[in-house]
């Protein structure tokens, strides 16, 4: 794993991890926590994982409002080739998926070579 994705994957795993001064570890930040999932690539079902845990206290449209935020940073090309790069596996989640599968297509080619 390349330091910079090592980088991301704890950072995102910290964000996700956020809760607030209580001791309920589901009362947390859902839009940060949708944020963090959506820098990760996961794709919309995943508020499913939440709510299995949490049920109803994971506030949905702001895990979503989260996690269109954390797609944008997902979806910028030079983060897609580095990903494919990386050996990771694209999920189908950028608006723009043929060019972002191309992009993870190129980096994955680039991580086969290696």
């Amino acid at each position: 794993m390349n330091m910079r994705l090592l980088v991301i994957t704890v950072c995102a795993t910290l964000l996700g991890g956020c809760v607030s001064n209580s001791d309920d570890p589901c009362e947390k930040v859902w839009s940060d926590v949708g944020e963090a999932d959506g820098k990760l690539g996961f794709a919309a079902d995943r508020v499913e994982f939440h709510q299995t845990q949490c049920g109803d206290k994971v506030d949905v449209a702001m895990w979503q409002q989260g996690r269109q935020k954390g797609l944008a940073w997902y979806c910028r090309p030079e983060h897609l080739y580095l990903a494919g790069r990386s050996g990771e596996e694209y999920r189908g989640v950028c608006p723009n998926d043929v060019q972002a599968r191309r992009l993870f297509e190129q980096g994955r080619q680039g991580w086969t070579d290696q």
